[in-house]
C-alpha cells in the first residue's frame, strides 16, 4: 500500500451531498461531472479559508483531499452544518492512497496507464478509481489519489514517491498554499491566490462566506497577496515575519528549507525582503498576479 504522509480523503455521501458540499465549498461542484478533480477551499461566515483542498469523484462518491492534520477536525465540524441533509462524513482511512510522484520514470508509469495528464494546471485523468492531478509546479508534479487496491490491481508501484517534505516544496513551486492548524481562518482567498488557482467559483450562487469573497473580486481591492520567496539564511517557519525597510509586512503561510510562501503587500513582490536577518528574494509564481492588482 502507498503510504499518504500529507494528506488524507473524507468522503461525503448521501442524497444530499452536493447540495450541501455546494453550499459550502468556494468550487462549482456540479463541475465533478466534466472532471474529476477541482481545486477548492472551505471558508468560515467571515470568509477566511478553514481549509484549502481538492475535491474528487471517489468510488461514485465525492471526497474533499485535505491535510491529513486537519482531516479529522474537518470532518467534526462539517457534522455541525450538516442539520436535516442526507449527507453522511467519514474518513476514507487506510484503504485510499494519496502519493506525489515527479520522477520520470514514474511519470512514464503513469502515461504506460493512460493516467498522465496534460501538462497544464489542474488536468486531471481517472481510471478504476485512481484520480491523477498536474499541480502546475515546475519541476512537474503529478498528484496521484485512489484506493490502495486499485494502485496495486494496475501496478502502480512508484520507484521514486516524493517524501512529505518534497511534496510540500513541489506545492511551494506551483504557489499553492498548504493550510494546516496555524494558519486556518487567517486569510482570505484572494490574499492565497485562490482565484489565480482556479479554485473559486464566481457564477455558482451562496456559500459560507461567499459575501467576502465577491465583494473582494467586485472591489478588486486584495491589497495582500500569496508571493513565493527564497531565503539565503537558516530555514524559516510558519509564522515568521517578513519586514520590508525595518517594517513587518508579511507572514509566512508555508515553508520547506529555504522556501516559502507568504501573504504581503502586492506591491512588494517584485521586492526583496528580509526574514529572521536574512534576504528573502523573491521567485517567480507559474501564474500571474498583476502588481497593480
Amino acid at each position: 500500500m502507498v503510504e499518504s504522509p500529507l494528506f488524507s480523503l473524507i468522503k461525503i455521501t448521501g442524497s444530499d451531498a452536493g447540495t450541501f458540499l455546494q453550499g459550502q465549498l468556494t468550487q462549482d461542484i456540479r463541475a465533478l461531472g466534466e472532471t474529476p478533480s477541482l481545486p477548492a477551499a472551505w471558508c468560515n461566515p467571515k470568509g477566511r479559508v478553514i481549509a484549502v483542498m481538492r475535491a474528487v469523484k471517489a468510488d461514485g462518491a465525492t471526497g474533499l483531499v485535505v491535510p491529513d492534520s486537519l482531516a479529522e477536525s474537518i470532518v467534526q465540524r462539517l457534522e455541525l452544518f450538516r442539520l436535516r441533509a442526507k449527507v453522511e462524513t467519514g474518513m476514507a482511512g487506510g484503504e485510499w492512497s494519496a502519493v506525489a510522484v515527479a520522477a520520470a520514470d514514474d511519470l512514464a508509469a503513469l502515461a504506460a496507464l493512460d493516467l498522465l495528464p496534460e501538462a497544464a494546471r489542474n488536468s486531471a485523468r481517472t481510471a478504476q478509481g485512481i484520480v491523477t492531478v498536474d499541480i502546475g509546479a515546475s519541476p512537474r508534479c503529478i498528484e496521484v489519489y485512489g484506493p490502495a487496491s486499485a494502485l496495486e490491481r494496475r501496478g502502480l508501484v512508484f520507484q521514486n514517491p516524493l517524501s512529505a517534505e518534497q511534496w510540500q516544496l513541489s506545492l511551494i513551486n506551483g504557489g499553492i498554499p498548504l493550510i494546516l492548524a496555524a494558519t486556518s481562518e487567517k486569510y482570505t482567498p484572494h490574499m492565497l491566490n485562490l482565484d489565480y488557482l482556479g479554485a473559486i467559483s464566481f457564477s455558482k450562487g451562496c456559500y459560507t462566506g461567499q459575501e467576502v469573497v465577491a465583494r473582494t473580486e467586485h472591489l478588486g481591492r486584495s491589497k495582500r497577496r500569496l508571493m513565493h520567496f527564497r531565503t539565503d539564511g537558516p530555514a524559516v517557519a510558519v509564522g515568521d515575519k517578513l519586514r520590508h525597510e525595518e517594517r513587518e509586512v508579511g507572514e509566512v503561510v508555508s515553508s520547506i528549507g529555504n522556501d516559502l510562501l507568504a501573504v504581503v503587500p502586492v506591491e512588494l513582490h517584485e521586492q526583496t525582503l528580509s526574514i529572521a536577518g536574512a534576504r528573502a528574494a523573491p521567485v517567480a509564481l507559474p501564474y500571474s498576479v498583476p502588481v497593480s492588482d
